[in-house]
Parts: structure tokens; C-alpha cells; sequence
């Protein structure tokens, strides 16, 4: 047998076996699938053994997590596509979040959500009896709707699920003719004034400029009815910019890559609220000595980033996050707030009542 034979023997049996000298151990992370290994199942399993042993060996079997984050990258760089189906791999960088279980999944982009014709006018009369209890409390109320990143950034989502067109955003705003009580600001025409990038590319979120945008068009609606909320100006900050390498939505591709994304950092030059309380369900800024009204803040993440901001033009500014530990009216009535700001991203829209 010739040397190149048996050097080609050779290779083979390393290929071979050396995915099974390599092979993990059970019950760690398998960091590019975002979900732990099986672990290796007991012979007194019975019958379910030869099913758990072919699980653990897929699971555990060497390289595999290499093999799998080679398979995305490329399916990412060369293809344009993600590994995940809740991430949408869009245009120059820009990544997109849909998930039907959380509300409105990306047919909404197209005017294509499906739903039924009464469950927006079930949202808005639900909204309207809100509006009637804090008014009897003595609180004014104000929806603030943050658009989803593809509604604000058309330009950069993937054509196969456009055109755009008006969505459930659109019904909202048609048959808000017939509650003329009710207070609901639409974030998207501002944000889109203003321009630039007020979003983060590999996160679903807003970056600190465009919370400001929306912080300081919220509180000059509120003035109207409230003439003692504070005024939001941009001079009045110092505006710090910077690189954030991480984001929700490349975390969830699982490929390691930095996000490289712009965040900026809004500080007040004198005065202004500081945060006082803090934890999973709530945070509190106050303001101490300031003749301001107070504020409740409800809504879902994106007040994580709109709180300390608004929070400037308050005296007392309590945000509580209502799409994870739901209504809680005894809020309202402890807090005795002169207004009451719901804050909710578009593709929470259909879950306005557990907020």
C-alpha cells in the first residue's frame, strides 16, 4: 500500500473519529442555537433510551456548534438571512424584529395583519374607560405609540415583505374619530421629522435621541391640558455619543457579532430628576423642591429608555412596567398623579388592555 494511500486512511479515520473525541458535555449551552445540550440519558430510561441517546449524540456530537455558527454566518453574509425566524435581516446593517406572539408580526408592515374588524374598537373603548377612571381621580391620560423600526425605517426592510402600507397603526388613528376623549399621540410623524438614526440597527429599541424626540413632543402635548409641564430643549443637555456593541435582536441570531451600533447619552447641564427607586417592576425619579406635576409612566421597554428622560418634566415620575407585571389601578390611586402616560410600542397594539 503506498504512502499516499495510507495517509489518505489516515485523514479519513481522523475525520472520523475525531468528532466523537471531541464530543461536549451535557447540560452546557449550545451558544448558537440559544438552548442547553440533552444530557446523557440513563439506561434505566427503558424503552425512551434509544430515542434520549440519539438527542444527546445529535446535541453533543463534535464541532457542532462550530459547524452551526459557520452555517449562519454564512447564511447571514452571503445570503442575507437570519438563522433565526423572529430577526429580519434587512438593508445596510439594519436588523428587524417579528414575533406574532407578541402582537403584530411583519404582515402588519404590508397592511396585511390579520384581525378581526371589532378588536380595534374593543382597544379604544377599553383605552376610553381608562381615560373616564383617571379623570375621576384627577389625572389626565395619554397614549404615546412608538412605531416599530420597519414603519419608521421602510427604506431598509427586505422588498419581499413590502410594499408598505397602512397597517393596524392606520385603523387606530381612522376610528379614533369616534372617541374624541381620548388622547393618543402618534410618535411616528416627529420621529420621522426629525430623522437621522433614532433607532438601534441590531436592537428593536430606540436609542436615546429618539427617546428625547419623543420625550419632548409627549410633554408638549401634555402642556395643553397641564400648562405646568416642563419644557424638553435639547440646548439644555449635553448630547454624548458612543459605540454599543450589543443589541436584542443580534443577541438573538446568537453569532457573536458586534451590533456597532451609535448610542448617545442625554445629560442635563443643572438640575433635573434623579432616580431614587429601582427595581424589576418599577423605577421613581424624583425632582426634590420642584413645583412640577407628578407622572405616571405605564407601558413596555421602550420607557426604559423614555423614563429618565421625561421624567425632567416632572417633579415626581413613577414608570411602572405594565406589560410585564400588568394593570395595577392602586398605582393610579396611591400615587395621586396629575397626568397618566401609557407608552406602548405599534407591535404591542393589540395588547393595550393588559397594560
Amino acid at each position: 500500500m503506498s504512502a499516499i494511500s495510507l495517509l489518505r486512511i489516515g485523514i479519513f479515520l481522523v475525520l472520523l473519529v475525531w468528532p466523537l473525541v471531541a464530543m461536549r458535555g451535557s447540560g452546557e449551552a449550545l451558544q448558537h442555537e440559544q438552548r442547553t445540550r440533552v444530557a446523557m440519558p440513563s439506561l434505566r430510561d427503558g424503552t425512551r433510551f434509544p430515542e434520549q441517546f440519539d438527542a444527546y449524540f445529535r446535541d453533543n456530537f463534535g464541532w457542532r456548534d462550530r459547524v452551526i455558527r459557520w452555517h449562519h454566518l454564512f447564511k447571514y453574509r452571503a445570503l442575507g438571512q437570519s438563522p433565526v425566524s423572529d430577526v429580519i435581516v434587512g438593508r445596510d446593517g439594519w436588523l428587524f424584529y417579528s414575533n406574532p406572539s407578541d402582537g403584530l408580526d411583519i404582515r402588519n408592515f404590508s397592511g396585511h395583519w390579520p384581525h378581526d374588524a371589532g378588536v380595534v374598537d374593543g382597544w379604544l373603548s377599553g383605552q376610553e374607560g381608562r381615560r373616564q377612571q383617571y379623570a375621576r381621580l384627577g389625572a389626565r391620560y395619554l397614549i404615546a405609540v412608538a412605531p416599530d423600526k420597519q414603519s419608521l425605517y421602510p427604506e431598509f426592510v427586505p422588498f419581499r415583505y413590502g410594499p408598505q402600507a397602512p397597517g393596524v397603526m392606520g385603523e387606530l388613528l381612522a376610528r379614533l374619530s369616534s372617541y374624541p376623549n381620548l388622547p393618543l399621540l402618534d410618535l411616528r410623524p416627529v420621529l420621522q421629522q426629525a430623522g437621522g438614526e433614532l433607532y438601534y440597527k441590531g436592537d428593536t429599541h430606540w436609542n436615546a435621541r429618539g427617546a428625547f424626540t419623543a420625550a419632548s413632543v409627549i410633554a408638549d402635548r401634555l402642556r395643553r391640558d397641564v400648562p405646568s409641564v416642563g419644557t424638553m430643549r435639547e440646548s439644555d443637555y449635553a448630547v454624548e455619543a458612543s459605540v454599543r456593541d450589543v443589541g436584542d435582536l443580534t443577541n438573538m441570531m446568537g453569532l457573536g457579532l458586534p451590533a456597532n451600533d451609535r448610542a448617545f447619552a442625554f445629560r442635563r447641564r443643572a438640575g433635573g430628576a434623579r432616580e431614587i427607586q429601582s427595581d424589576a417592576l418599577h423605577r421613581v425619579f424624583e425632582q426634590p423642591g420642584s413645583a412640577l406635576p407628578k407622572a405616571v409612566l405605564l407601558g413596555d421597554s421602550f420607557g426604559e429608555a423614555l423614563a429618565p428622560l421625561l421624567a425632567d418634566a416632572f417633579s415626581r415620575l413613577h414608570y411602572y412596567r405594565s406589560s410585564i407585571g400588568g394593570p395595577n389601578p392602586a398605582l393610579i390611586v396611591e400615587e395621586a398623579p396629575d397626568v397618566v402616560i401609557l407608552i406602548s410600542s405599534e407591535r404591542y397594539l393589540p395588547h393595550l388592555g393588559s397594560r
